[in-house]
């Protein structure tokens, strides 16, 4: 009766750290998406600011080539 009681206390522990190792693996998981996603923002972000700054000689170039093609 004690050999049957031990092995099953000893299954359950094995579930139960079985189903706590598969969830701090979801955790893992789900933080690493968050992480992802933050800087996957911040280069949007970064894109959006670069692109919002005036940038005279692109500007110039744009033009001479705009002007280049209409010849």
């Amino acid at each position: 009766m004690i050999k049957l009681l031990s092995s099953l206390l000893s299954l359950l522990d094995r579930l139960w750290a079985s189903w706590s190792e598969n969830k701090l693996r979801q955790q893992g998981r789900q933080e690493t998406i968050k992480e992802a996603n933050d800087e996957i923002n911040r280069q949007i972000e970064l894109g959006a600011a670069a692109i919002s700054v005036p940038d005279l000689e692109r500007d110039e170039r744009l033009r001479d080539r705009f002007d280049r093609s209409r010849k």
